[in-house]
């Protein structure tokens, strides 16, 4: 009876230290926050379709440029002329959109890094979807 007790303890034991070992994280695996440095880097690895008008309207973010695409049912070809300049400021994004008027965003990454919503004074500004992605499955 005393082996049958002690065999239990000892699984209960073993049931808890595993359990509590496995909930723990070490900190390499702990999500961490983007810096705005990562998320102009996401900016620059796509090409970025704008809310409302994914069929129309597309972005593209390289060497410190923004380029507009206008297409038609998603066909984009070429950027319209004229491009935006933009750079990192105190964490923020911004965009100068020509005489004297530049924008500051903050920038918020979700879906996988597949949405990037651009907020003004925490205002939803506008909201950026990765083309050829799957954020449609983040919209529901």
């Amino acid at each position: 009876m005393k082996n049958l007790k002690n065999q239990i303890l000892r699984g209960l034991a073993i049931l808890t230290l595993t359990f509590v070992v496995s909930c723990a994280k070490s900190e390499d695996e702990l999500p961490q926050e983007l810096t705005i440095e990562d998320k102009v880097a996401i900016l620059e690895n796509g090409e970025w379709l704008l809310k409302d008008f994914e069929d129309a309207v597309m972005y593209t973010f390289k060497n410190g440029e923004r380029s507009t695409y206008y297409g038609t049912e998603g066909k984009f070809t070429e950027p319209i002329p004229g491009k935006h300049s933009y750079k990192i400021i105190d964490s923020k994004l911004m965009i100068d959109f020509n005489h004297g008027n530049t924008k500051s965003y903050e920038l918020k990454v979700t879906c996988n890094k597949n949405i990037i919503e651009m907020y003004e004074d925490d205002n939803l500004i506008s909201t950026l979807y990765r083309k050829d992605s799957n954020y449609k499955d983040c919209l529901n």
